[in-house]
């Protein structure tokens, strides 16, 4: 565990008190980035602690060997992991978008996307999804109305999958029913299905 410019002894002792008595959890399970739920802390937020396996990290670049025997911790929120990411995938949330050394920070919700608009050209490459800031998606979501071609593919942290298309209004689909919505409402509606616990 680590902390720069923000470090709270009684959080990191909250942390290490938690993960010690969830060690074979911490150490035996195969996913390189799990969130271990069921943890508080006077004060914080914080309602899961984040653990990283030593293939997805790069705490320590310049000892290989000590690199490859370090767990990372971290608190961290249930709406930023999804236990599913493959190693590449933990490895950009760990070390791109979580800013673990932040023990102040926000949250950071996973959210991974793969949408096409042929109206402004953007859009993802190739079939394999990206994650995105909660913003960044608010904002592709609102440049896809009235583009009928268009489409988006949303991923979050429970790994539900929901289908994202306009045709005179908005149509959210999660493999099941589809829901029409209005340009507000679906707003809300990704806000509520990225952030909630």
């Amino acid at each position: 565990m680590s902390s720069k410019d923000s470090y709270d002894a009684e959080l990191c002792r909250a942390v290490l008190a938690f993960v010690r008595e969830r060690e074979a959890e911490v150490v035996d399970r195969p996913e390189p980035l799990i969130a271990l739920p069921g943890f508080s802390c006077l004060g914080r937020d914080f309602d899961v602690v984040g653990r990283i396996r030593p293939q997805a990290h790069r705490l320590f670049p310049r000892d290989p060997d000590l690199n490859s025997v370090v767990f990372g911790i971290f608190p961290a929120y249930s709406s930023e992991i999804s236990g599913t990411e493959s190693v590449d995938q933990a490895s950009e949330r760990f070390g791109r978008m979580l800013k673990v050394s932040d023990l102040n920070r926000m949250p950071s919700p996973y959210v991974l996307v793969r949408f096409s608009n042929p109206k402004s050209g953007a859009g993802t490459i190739g079939e394999l999804p990206v994650f995105v800031s909660p913003d960044y998606f608010v904002h592709e979501l609102r440049d896809l109305e009235g583009v009928e071609a268009a489409r988006l593919e949303l991923w979050n942290h429970r790994n539900e999958k929901w289908r994202v298309r306009w045709d005179g209004d908005w149509r959210v689909s999660d493999g099941g029913q589809e829901i029409r919505m209005t340009g507000d409402e679906i707003v809300l509606w990704a806000a509520t299905v990225i952030s909630e616990r």
